[in-house]
């Protein structure tokens, strides 16, 4: 046999072999994902919180918890507190989305009647699709606009369009209808979180038919629960593995709370709160029921999506099945055990059924962290992670208050003494409350290491008041011993800088929850540093460099090292990860050492700064991405996404920074700090024997410092979500330190430098 007739019956054999087997699954793809996904069951409890679990008895629900990872869920979608509509649509995106008006939860079945035609028919017209499934949104289209409006780039029904596109089904129970007014409303938002892109639900039950009338119950209603289980059964069976798809997901919805929250201000507080109790009760006998027909093969995800309207509390979120620990669960877009946010719900559901995770979903999927801690101990350390998050709500403007206040009285008594030549007692008091308000900082910080949120508030000033003055007293001890005034100013200096610096470097634990720190809460990051760190941080470096910079050669070494070790600690992904940090301080840096080389900014200088920031940003970026998936902080997730789609996600999220900067920037008091120190500067400047000039005389390399500074302030402001606040906090920390200087002996008038 010739070559060619062997190669030509190779060919043939080899064609007839592909026939009879069909087209082979790549090798990767058959390893990533199972043959058979499974089963998936959602279990949504809206406005559940740890402290219900721990306070009601909830025997089928612990049943479910006792093997599951658990976390705090923060129910964040467009703003700090998602509603139905937004929560739902969230999960369907993957990705923080928003709704339109009072009308999302018109999700109706195809022969339901609205405006006198079929829901199928109304559905049709306006958006000009046949629906194949048995439910439908209404406003769909409207939701669609709402979110093509927002800077999220989410994309409605991408969950399910997944689910579908790896042969996995969906399907969805759940009705919180119920209305005391006139006419029909509907309350059918959890349709939202497995509509397809077309805003058709492709199985499940929503209809009145899972609804009892009970006229001890909020709107006259309650679920019924025999209606919810047979439907569940048929979901539940019709999601097994076999010839028509690979596995299923049903949601259901205990709609009892979720009518409830819409009943809460109707009722006085003890109605209120006997109704939930009844409305748990039942939940908890529907979760049994549910429970009875899942196997160990089966994986079981509980959720409380959105919480009471104007309720900040963090809600429950739990996952168990064959391949998840007992203990808790994190992810990538949290950082920490303990603690998931609404938009991994979807990447999470994903991951569980071994479905790649499109790269537009803005979420990570869970991944669980073992503990052998027994149930009632996880569940504590959840509530109890909740009361902290609340607690620094509590303290946040009220500690703001009282910088700014001491603040402002320093710097103006600042002036009349420097004016009116007080004495040197009434000049070193100044200067020591100076020295106070710059360690109030810090000992908010400190605070954390204690359990504040139970010891109450009354501890928490006890404690920072102490810190500060105690830090005050030893630098300024410190100084007289030494008989170099600097001492002081440098020591406070040191301690802003070396509390955050040292907490991030060993885990961010006393920044969660601090005053100036993440909150659970409000914050969409729980790890690194934070805006209100990076200020301090900054402010701190830029003064403390230029001290050591005005030593002589050594101390210009030592002083542009130090700035070069804050960037990385600004922007290691395991310590800092701050993007914007990296951003503003990288050009302050450079700022800092030509001045200090005594060479003028120019054009080309501002080309190497944009430069040395884009290497920066560079390096960092490729630190991130080389740590697992499940581990990148947010700059690593941003070049995944820039390597995916273009710089369409870079686009998003300058967008959505510039709107978020703009909302802060007129409602927060450290706005209040600027004027202050541009008076303090003019003051400095224009006063007849010029105590600025005195202060760079026996410190050269002030100038380059206050440069910096002011570069990393601007910067600092424009590039991070908490605009002027960045802007705010640095004025502070260099207004109280330059109240200090000018305190100082060297700044009287006449008076001699003294020696640094």
């Amino acid at each position: 046999m010739t070559l060619r007739r062997l190669a030509a019956l190779t060919l043939v054999l080899g064609a007839a072999h592909a026939a009879l087997l069909g087209p082979a699954r790549p090798a990767a793809a058959a390893a990533d994902r199972p043959d058979h996904p499974g089963r998936l069951l959602v279990i949504s409890v809206p406005g559940l919180t740890w402290a219900e679990v721990e306070e009601h008895d909830l025997p089928n629900l612990e049943r479910l918890l006792d093997g599951a990872a658990l976390a705090n869920l923060a129910p964040r979608s467009v703003s700090a507190r998602a509603t139905p509509g937004s929560a739902y649509l969230t999960i369907s995106a993957g990705t923080r989305a928003a709704t339109s008006g009072s009308t999302d939860g018109q999700v109706l079945g195809l022969d339901e009647e609205s405006a006198g035609s079929d829901a199928g028919e109304i559905f049709t017209r306006r958006t000009g699709v046949t629906p194949d499934g048995p439910y439908v949104s209404l406003v769909w289209p409207s939701l669609v606009r709402a979110n093509a409006a927002r800077p999220y780039d989410a994309e409605l029904g991408l969950l399910t369009e997944t689910l579908e596109a790896a042969e996995v089904s969906a399907s969805v129970i759940g009705n919180a209808d119920g209305t005391e007014s006139i006419g029909s409303t509907y309350e059918r938002q959890v349709g939202l979180a497995l509509a397809d892109a077309n805003g058709v639900v492709p199985a499940g039950e929503l209809g009145k038919g899972l609804l009892a009338a009970d006229p001890s119950q909020p709107f006259g209603l309650r679920l019924d629960l025999d209606a919810v289980e047979s439907r569940f059964t048929s979901e539940w069976r019709d999601a097994l593995p076999g010839r028509r798809h690979l596995g299923g997901v049903v949601m259901v919805e205990a709609s009892d709370t979720a009518r409830l929250l819409r009943y809460r201000s109707t009722v006085d507080l003890g109605r209120y709160q006997e109704l939930y109790a009844e409305a748990l009760a039942r939940t908890d006998d529907l979760i049994g029921r549910l429970l009875d027909q899942v196997t160990e093969e089966d994986t079981v995800m509980l959720l409380a999506p959105y919480n009471r309207r104007g309720d900040r509390d963090l809600t429950v979120v739990a996952l168990r099945g064959p391949r998840v620990e007992r203990g808790y669960l994190r992810s990538a877009s949290t950082q920490r055990a303990g603690f998931l946010t609404l938009v991994d719900v979807a990447p999470t559901v994903l991951d569980v059924l071994g479905i790649d995770r499109p790269t537009t979903m803005e979420g990570r999927p869970a991944i669980a962290v073992a503990s052998d801690d027994p149930l009632a101990e996880r569940v504590d350390h959840l509530v109890t992670r909740n009361l902290e998050a609340r607690f620094r709500e509590r303290l946040l403007n009220p500690t703001t208050t009282a910088v700014l206040v001491l603040l402002a009285g320093i710097t103006a008594a600042a002036m009349f003494a420097h004016t009116s030549g007080w004495s040197a007692r009434a000049r070193a008091t100044i200067a020591f409350l100076g020295l106070v308000d710059l360690g109030i900082l810090p000992a908010s910080y400190l605070a954390r290491a204690f359990p504040i949120e139970r010891l109450g508030e009354g501890f928490y000033w006890a404690f920072v008041v102490a810190v500060a003055v105690v830090a005050a007293v030893a630098s300024t001890v410190a100084a007289r011993v030494t008989r170099r005034p600097l001492v002081a100013v440098t020591g406070l200096l040191a301690l802003v800088f070396g509390v955050i610096a040292a907490d991030v470097m060993t885990g961010s634990n006393l920044s969660l929850s601090a005053a100036f720190g993440y909150s659970a809460t409000g914050n969409s990051r729980l790890y690194g540093i934070s805006n209100y760190a990076y200020a301090q941080v900054a402010a701190a470096v830029c003064l403390l460099a230029a001290i050591l910079a005005s030593r002589g050669r050594r101390g210009r070494i030592a002083a542009v090292g130090l700035m070069v070790a804050t960037l990385a600690v600004l922007g290691v992904p395991v310590w800092g990860s701050d993007v914007g940090g990296v951003l503003a301080f990288t050009p302050a840096v450079l700022v800092f050492v030509f001045l200090l080389r005594g060479r003028r900014i120019r054009l080309r200088t501002v080309g190497l700064a944009v430069a040395a920031t884009a290497a920066a940003i560079g390096v960092f970026g490729a630190l991130d991405l080389a740590r697992p998936p499940g581990e990148r902080a947010h700059l690593g997730r941003l070049f995944e996404r820039v390597g995916d789609e273009g710089v369409g996600p870079l686009v998003s999220i300058i967008e959505r920074k510039l709107l978020a900067n703009l909302s802060v920037s007129t409602s927060s008091l450290w706005v209040l700090a600027i004027p202050m120190g541009i008076g303090f500067a003019a003051y400095l400047l224009r006063a007849p024997d010029r105590p600025y000039g005195a202060m760079v005389r026996w410190l050269p390399a002030l100038p380059a410092g206050l440069w910096s500074l002011l570069v990393a302030g601007v910067l600092g402001s424009a590039l991070n979500d908490s605009g002027v606040i960045v802007g705010g906090i640095a004025a502070a920390v260099v207004t109280a330190s330059l109240v200090v200087l000018l305190m100082s002996p060297g700044t009287v008038r006449g008076g001699s430098a003294p020696p640094g």
